[in-house]
């Protein structure tokens, strides 16, 4: 495969390089303080995640009502200056030479909740996960630190947990609704599946405590969260505070210290759950997973809206969901991920229906970790 790296690091400006794996040959490039305001300035007013003194649904009508995911021309557009600002079309060409491409991005906190797979590249406007596998690197610090990972036969799947004291319709209530046998996540039952369930309403709205996470993951070949997350606040330099909710709270330090072992193949799907980059101590829950073992990471790059309001048979969070777990399960995990975020790109951009908003489809982002990647 043929590997490009592209990192991007801050200071007073934000430069960048990028390069053939397998070469010495950098080019590199700088972003104006200027540019890289306005580009940080654009995500409080695009993202769903609540800014200070926001209510949810006041982020929430910003989000569809507001900002560059009210309309597919406003997308288009938003997404095209992105890319025209970091995307060179040196790098666009590069990737563009016979065989199948790999690009390893590194982003500065600046740049971390960039969408990056789905930006229009110039000067065709082929959007970059249609030039290459676009997977975000774990920091070398981490790799250097990996533990090894398990490679059990169950599919651990954590489910919308219950949270002691929340009321279902409560903040840290049910992110899924009142499940039912129809429920389209029913898919998610096999024989595989951990804990197990012949039913959705089984599988769902766990109750599983912090020990019996540790305990399962330890033989498990993948793991599927679907929940809450608490991210860092922007106060703290590290993200080592972000947290899974599951029958109690379970921080990334946690998983950490707790020695845990991750399966393989990893999937959070949570508010922000992909956000440890944003930092300057990028230690949260998806670099924790790699830490631990974990190969690749799905995770969230923002505050994932639920469903409710949608007409009848919308299912975005869903159809991310169980996209993220046929990722999981493919044999190229980030092509796989990828094709499902194209073809739900080209449906918002031909259509511009309400279910097939960016807010869900460019959310998420795979960490790839290990020593195989071409540094």
């Amino acid at each position: 495969m043929h590997r490009v790296l592209l990192t991007y690091a801050d200071a007073v400006s934000t430069y960048f390089s990028w390069r053939e794996a397998d070469s010495a040959d950098v080019r590199t490039a700088r972003l104006s303080p200027a540019h890289i305001d306005a580009l940080r300035d654009s995500f409080p007013r695009t993202l769903p995640d609540i800014q200070p003194g926001e209510s949810t649904a006041a982020a929430l009508h910003r989000t569809f009502h507001d900002g560059a995911f009210r309309s597919p021309e406003d997308t288009w557009t938003y997404f095209s200056q992105l890319g025209a600002l970091l995307i060179p079309q040196e790098l666009s060409a590069m990737l563009r030479g016979p065989g199948r491409s790999q690009l390893l991005i590194r982003p500065s906190p600046r740049l971390a909740q960039v969408p990056w797979a789905v930006l229009p590249t110039q000067p065709a406007g082929r959007l970059l996960g249609e030039l290459a596998d676009v997977v975000l690197g774990v920091p070398e610090s981490l790799n250097a630190l990996r533990g090894e990972p398990t490679d059990g036969e169950c599919d651990l799947m954590v489910i919308d947990p219950r949270i002691p004291g929340q009321p279902p319709t409560g903040p840290l209530g049910s992110v899924l609704g009142r499940p039912t046998d129809t429920d389209p996540l029913a898919a998610l039952l096999r024989p595989e599946t951990y804990p197990p369930a012949t039913t959705w309403p089984e599988l769902a709205r766990t109750r599983m405590t912090a020990p019996e996470f540790l305990a399962a993951s330890a033989r498990a070949r993948s793991l599927l969260f679907v929940g809450h997350v608490s991210a860092a606040g922007e106060e703290t330099a590290s993200a080592e505070t972000s947290t899974l909710h599951l029958a109690e709270p379970l921080s990334a330090g946690d998983l950490l210290h707790a020695g845990w072992r991750a399966p393989r193949r990893v999937g959070l799907i949570g508010c922000a759950s992909g956000s440890d980059l944003r930092y300057p101590e990028p230690f949260g829950l998806s670099t924790a997973a790699a830490a631990c073992g974990a190969e690749t990471v799905i995770s969230s790059l923002w505050t994932l809206p639920t469903e409710a309001g949608l007409p009848a048979g919308s299912h975005p969070l869903r159809e991310l969901i169980l996209a993220t777990d046929r990722a999981l399960h493919a044999p190229e995990p980030a092509r796989e991920l990828l094709d499902w975020q194209l073809g739900k790109a080209r449906a918002w951009f031909a259509a511009g229906a309400q279910a097939d908003n960016p807010a869900w489809w460019a959310a998420p982002v795979v960490h790839r970790a290990g020593a195989d990647l071409g540094d």
